[in-house]
């Protein structure tokens, strides 16, 4: 990947507060004015079922880089139509997810690119969170992680061309897990930016029902999609004990030798082993 050549940012909006909104815009501005930061054009997607917000959006966001869906795809499929929209274009080295709750360091671009263009074959790049880190483990040195949250992720158009975009059965929830393991079973390398750095702050976030039962939900699916019927049916039974309405899960499919070493359900939602 060039660190000269542009980047797209795709955000997926959903019922989200104005001022979330122009927090965000905001710190990517600030992005766009620091040293090392390619150009890039950030596209949004609104999930929201309602247009209710439409209009102050759109004078956030101008067309055509605003795009009411009018329904919820989804996390991952929302962002496939903006990858496949972007890459089109072949000025576009990189595309990345941002989480709309998320405020990036003014560096945080620069140094996501910056990692992405140290090795070969790089895959998948994610920022690093803060204050709220995720335990998984990644290499002092090399930077490789098992598998990159999609919360700040950038996606290599190598990547994209080869592996594709989010499995979009995973409504919410797992798809980065998923692209992960694909990506490194295609032979990409998936890291961690260190000095990459997005705020964002969990701790005061309500527990909501929805969100579990979409975690669970996801797990079950992943644990199908990658051979672990024990792993699928006790995400199941903890979905369907919080009251998820239930679903037809697919087969579960016979692990392929090429993911052996790389799919890890032994360390449950985490689906690494942690650092701490």
């Amino acid at each position: 990947m060039s660190s000269r050549a542009g980047i797209a940012l795709g955000v997926v909006l959903y019922r989200n507060p104005l001022e979330e909104v122009r927090r965000l815009i905001a710190s990517l501005e600030l992005c766009r004015s620091a040293p090392g930061t390619p150009p890039f054009q950030v596209c949004w997607w609104d999930n929201s079922p309602e247009d209710s917000l439409r209009e102050p959006l759109a004078r956030l966001v101008p067309a055509p880089d605003y795009h009411f869906a009018g329904s919820n795809l989804g996390f991952g499929a929302a962002h496939n139509r903006m990858m496949a929209r972007v890459f089109a274009s072949p000025g576009v080295s990189g595309y990345v997810c941002v989480n709309p709750d998320g405020v990036l360091h003014p560096d945080c671009l620069a140094r996501l690119v910056e990692e992405a263009s140290r090795v070969p074959r790089t895959g998948l790049v994610e920022a690093r969170l803060f204050p709220d880190e995720h335990p998984k483990r990644y290499h002092p040195v090399t930077h490789e992680t098992p598998w990159c949250s999609g919360c700040v992720l950038l996606v290599t158009r190598e990547l994209w061309r080869t592996v594709g975009g989010f499995d979009e059965h995973f409504f919410m929830y797992c798809e980065d897990v998923d692209l992960s393991w694909r990506a490194r079973a295609a032979g990409f390398s998936v890291r961690l930016a260190p000095q990459a750095l997005v705020h964002h702050y969990t701790v005061t976030r309500e527990t909501s029902r929805t969100r579990e039962l979409s975690v669970r939900r996801s797990a079950a699916l992943l644990g199908a999609k990658y051979g672990n019927e024990r792993f699928m049916r006790a995400r199941l039974q903890e979905y369907l004990a919080l009251g998820g309405a239930p679903f037809t899960l697919p087969p579960v499919t016979r692990l392929e030798r090429r993911f052996a070493r790389i799919v890890d359900f032994a360390h449950l939602f985490d689906f690494a082993e942690v650092r701490w």
